[in-house]
């Protein structure tokens, strides 16, 4: 539920914007769009925002125009969905159209996590001669199926290679997964495996594996689950350190289990969730899944992107040890 797009840089310049009308609305919007449920390449190492940012000072630039870009990028940067890329072929750096070059480049070099689109400016793309369906020019950029397409939700079967392909867009550029289930146990495989299948793929990009934080909220291990494991919260949380201390030396991830129960006449500890530091996903279905082997077992399950207020309301209320509706029970930090 997070597409991954590309803008080369001169369709921020005066130009480009004054060619699309209303001025920068079409630009505007495909921000707008991204900062929902989007990711956007900053090129280069990181270069693509400095040619941005030069755009942006350009005289010729209406303030109410420069206002709204500068808008949707600060809530992109806030938000941690600028990707920052590794560097291009050095063959394009004296080509007037190496910004496409580069886009395209990075789209054919990671087949597990192609761009969806890469936005341009109707002569950069006609003069360049380049082709390919990637290249969508701004004036028919809404329009696009890649754009037009994009979903909020998505419905599939409970299996590890399903939870795989639609876990991988959404922490592969992540630094920090929180997994929020109250049956969440590293004594029952159909939920340990969804932890190991996310720390193979937290971080997982461009070549590289970036080291990460895993959070786990998980509910009373003395009154939830089968019986037969159920245990004390200190005799969880060591099993909980056994099982991740293999796990994050092998992946160079941090993790930290925390440990909650019902208040007397509280709140009950009930919803599932995936939250990163770019994005959440209601999970209500749980965080368990089966084997490719056991799918005529599997549950069908929907994810659904949650709201920004809704991740902070998560995050420093719900799962907040001072304000919490849950009793906080513990926690134990495992390093790699």
């Amino acid at each position: 539920m997070l597409y991954h797009f590309a803008i080369t840089p001169e369709a921020f310049e005066p130009e480009a914007i004054n060619e699309t009308r209303p001025a920068g609305i079409v630009l505007v919007e495909l921000l707008r769009g991204m900062a929902d449920n989007g990711l956007l390449a900053n090129l280069h190492a990181g270069e693509w925002m400095t040619h941005v940012r030069r755009s942006q000072a350009h005289k010729d630039l209406p303030a109410h125009v420069r206002d709204r870009i500068e808008s949707c990028l600060s809530v992109l940067h806030n938000r941690n969905r600028l990707v920052r890329h590794p560097a291009g072929s050095a063959d394009f750096d004296g080509d007037d159209f190496r910004w496409l070059h580069w886009s395209i480049e990075r789209h054919r070099d990671d087949k597990d996590n192609p761009l969806s689109a890469v936005f341009s400016s109707d002569d950069y793309v006609e003069l360049s001669e380049l082709e390919d369906d990637i290249l969508i020019q701004l004036s028919v950029a809404l329009d696009a199926d890649c754009w037009i397409g994009r979903k909020r939700s998505i419905r599939f079967t409970k299996t590890e290679s399903e939870l795989r392909s639609h876990l991988a867009p959404i922490v592969r550029y992540a630094q920090r997964v929180t997994l929020i289930d109250p049956y969440m146990s590293c004594r029952e495989g159909r939920f340990f495996e969804t932890i190991q299948h996310c720390a193979d793929l937290l971080g997982k990009r461009d070549g590289c594996h970036s080291p990460g934080t895993i959070h786990i909220h998980a509910g009373d291990p003395e009154s939830l689950g089968p019986a037969e494991y159920r245990e004390s919260k200190d005799d969880r949380l060591n099993r909980w350190e056994r099982a991740l201390v293999p796990v994050a030396r092998h992946t160079g991830h941090s993790f930290r289990v925390f440990v909650w129960k019902r208040k007397p006449g509280g709140k009950t500890f009930h919803d599932r969730y995936i939250i990163t530091d770019q994005c959440g996903i209601d999970a209500p279905g749980g965080l368990d899944f089966l084997p490719d082997t056991d799918e005529g077992r599997a549950n069908t399950t929907t994810w659904s992107l949650l709201d920004a207020d809704q991740l902070r309301a998560i995050l420093l209320e719900e799962f907040h040890h001072q304000k919490s509706p849950y009793k906080y029970l513990g926690s134990r930090h495992v390093k790699p």
